[in-house]
């Protein structure tokens, strides 16, 4: 899973060859000739927009701010980003960039200079958003200006991204970044005249701004689940072998809340997600990793699943039994994961019947042939889905939702990753389904997640697998509300025999009661049965964990 192999990402190598580019929404009024950059010397301010996160903080000391001017000095980097010139932020959401002009001028272009590296995890933006301001307190949202080169880009190349033609007075200008993987930026120039010709800014920050919140519990948008734990079942080469899957009473203590001697008392989850362990013994990786899997492995994956006494046979059997103990009223949702259709995939296998092999490898048969047979191979996956699940008359678990495994959005490997999610979306709602997703720590796509169309996004705060402050949960709490998100809660095998592990699971919790998301739809990460391992302990403490879990699933727990 991406959440702990998340700091690879943060190796960085030196680049080649390399491109430019330009990309403004609009020449401004004058030419260029005649304006003059104000910000050049001036002195800005850059924020994260939540709380700062001290292990990343320490990441991207490695590429500082080192006069506080270097972003308005006039020197740039190149295409090297090694340069000192360039200062190099990694994810947090966003950086901003505020700039004094000293007084108050007539702006008519602003431009950030950007670089895109891939093989080092440096993107461009997509779009930045551009503010003016008089006063520094109300403040004029201009158009986004948007990225000129395609996401696909190898790089290193450059480019200006900026709006002009705007005419406004202003002595402060600010820049909203979006930073999801590395962004380095090595100048920012607003162009204008040193005087007061222009027009006013119109304030609109006061403007209605989209609700914010969690996403509701039981939701139609979350396919009526309020609590949902990740059930990960696959094959290692560990024994016992068959570890990674579930029998009927290893799925007790997850349907039901158990007391110390296993007897039923009333019910924990009620959304259970299954989605695939990453590695094949095979080499292959259901998700970007390793080598991409074929038409084999997707059925490997739904073979399990589908077996009569483990996984979805397991778990409808566990629900017929907690009915027939405990009170009505309960109903168990399942959400069956989708693995990730690798774009480097040349020989997926005959999805439709034709006796040609599906070619996803975007280098071969290029970008529109590439999504079509994407299309064709979660289509034949989704319904091969339904048809086993139809076949197997399950009494007892309703299927409410499909779950987009990769856990970021891969903008790098082709332009079409969004048209492909959005049209997944698309079809399993025709299939009655809603669409989930779980990107990692402000991963790529973490903000535009609606607009792609799934129907709920829980953020990986990755805090229990990082050396960092709680700090990161209040930022993920904050970013998760602004954007309509819910929050995951991750716990491993360590919580239940390490004391600091143990209160780093807490301080989910802890947060969960302080920010309000403990009554939102979630979802909970586990190790391989954790839970259940925490429900059958002798250990006090590790049993607490079990407790601690149930009382906050029902909303009742307190710090």
């Amino acid at each position: 899973m991406s959440r702990k192999s998340l700091l690879s990402l943060l190796a960085v190598l030196l680049a080649g060859a390399s491109f430019s580019g330009a990309a403004a929404d609009a020449s401004p009024a004058k030419p260029d000739s005649e304006l003059v950059n104000l910000a050049l010397g001036k002195s800005y301010t850059l924020q994260t927009p939540y709380p700062p996160d001290a292990l990343f903080g320490q990441t991207e000391a490695a590429h500082p701010d080192d006069t506080g001017k270097q972003l308005t000095d006039g020197e740039y980097g190149g295409t090297t980003f090694s340069n000192p010139a360039f200062v190099g932020r990694i994810w947090q959401g966003s950086r901003i960039v505020t700039i004094d002009l000293g007084e108050i001028d007539t702006v008519q272009a602003i431009y950030v200079n950007v670089l895109q590296d891939n093989k080092n995890g440096i993107f461009f933006p997509a779009s930045v958003a551009f503010y003016v301001s008089e006063n520094g307190k109300k403040w004029e949202r201009l158009d986004d200006g948007l990225s000129g080169l395609p996401t696909t880009l190898q790089g290193p190349a450059t480019q200006k991204i900026g709006i002009g033609n705007l005419n406004r007075t202003a002595r402060y200008v600010k820049l909203d970044i979006p930073v999801q993987s590395w962004v380095f930026m090595d100048e920012i120039e607003v162009l204008g005249s040193r005087d007061r010709s222009g027009k006013k800014p119109r304030p609109n920050d006061g403007q209605p701004q989209p609700q914010k919140s969690y996403p509701k519990a039981g939701s139609k948008a979350a396919g009526g689940i309020r609590n949902e734990v990740l059930l990960y079942t696959g094959e290692w080469q560990y024994e016992p072998a068959d570890w990674i899957s579930y029998t009927k009473e290893d799925l007790k203590p997850y349907v039901s809340y158990v007391d110390e001697q296993m007897n039923r008392k009333d019910y924990m989850f009620d959304g259970f997600l299954f989605l695939q362990y990453g590695p094949l013994l095979n080499g292959a990786n259901y998700g970007a990793s390793g080598l991409p899997t074929d038409k084999a492995d997707w059925e490997k994956t739904l073979d399990r699943l589908f077996r009569t006494d483990y996984d979805l046979g397991a778990l409808d059997q566990a629900v017929g039994e907690a009915k027939a103990e405990l009170k009505s009223g309960y109903e168990a949702k399942v959400v069956i994961s989708i693995p990730y259709p690798r774009t480097d995939q040349s020989d997926f296998g005959d999805v439709d019947g034709d006796g040609i092999s599906e070619n996803m490898n975007v280098k071969e048969v290029g970008e529109e042939q590439a999504l079509q047979n994407r299309q064709k191979v979660v289509k034949w996956y989704v319904d091969e889905a339904y048809k086993r699940w139809n076949a197997a008359g399950y009494k007892n678990i309703r299927l409410a939702a499909f779950y987009w495994y990769n856990e970021f959005l891969s903008r790098q490997t082709t332009i079409y990753e969004d048209r492909l999610i959005r049209w997944t979306s698309d079809y399993v709602h025709g299939k009655g389904a809603k669409l989930q997703w779980i990107p990692y720590y402000f991963a790529r796509g973490w903000s535009d997640w609606e607009a792609n169309g799934f129907d709920t996004a829980i953020m990986q705060p990755n805090y229990l697998f990082h050396n960092t402050t709680a700090d990161r949960l209040d930022a993920v709490a904050q970013a998760a509300y602004d954007h309509g998100m819910g929050v995951e809660h991750e716990l491993s095998d360590g919580v239940l025999t390490d004391a600091a592990l143990r209160g780093k699971y807490y301080a989910y919790l802890d947060k969960g009661v302080e920010y309000g998301y403990m009554h939102s739809f979630k979802a909970f990460y586990q190790q391989v049965k954790t839970l259940k391992k925490a429900a059958e302990s002798a250990d006090a403490d590790a049993r607490q964990v079990y407790d601690k879990t149930y009382r906050y699933v029902k909303g009742v727990y307190r710090p």
